[in-house]
C-alpha cells in the first residue's frame, strides 16, 4: 500500500509538476511494452528449464524462484499501469465534459 502511494505521488509530480504537456498514453504504452518483455523473458527461461535435464526436485525449486522473481519484477510496472489508467480515465472524463 505504501509503495502504491509512492508511485501515485511520483506520478502526480510528473504529470502536474510540469508546465508542458505529459504524454500519459506514451508512458502507458512503454510500461506495457516493458511488462511484455518481462513476460517474454520469463516464458523463455521457463521453457529452457523445462527442456533441461535438471533433477526434478531442483527444477521445482528453480521454477518457484523464477516465478517469485518474475512477480517481484512485474509489480512496480503493474502499479504504474494502474495509476496511469486512473489518470487516463480521469483525463478522458474531463475531455468529455468539456466537449459536452
Amino acid at each position: 500500500m505504501q509503495n502504491q502511494q509512492h508511485v501515485s505521488s511520483a506520478l502526480n509530480r510528473l504529470i502536474v509538476g510540469e508546465n508542458q504537456s505529459f504524454d500519459l498514453h506514451g508512458l502507458w504504452q512503454n510500461t506495457s511494452r516493458t511488462l511484455s518483455n518481462l513476460d517474454f523473458e520469463h516464458q523463455h527461461e521457463m521453457q529452457r528449464l523445462e527442456r533441461s535435464r535438471t533433477e526434478p526436485m531442483l527444477k521445482k525449486q528453480i521454477v518457484e524462484t523464477l516465478t517469485r522473481r518474475h512477480r517481484e519484477r512485474r509489480q512496480p510496472y503493474l502499479m504504474l499501469i494502474a495509476e496511469l489508467q486512473k489518470h487516463l480515465s480521469s483525463t478522458m472524463s474531463d475531455d468529455l465534459q468539456a466537449a459536452g
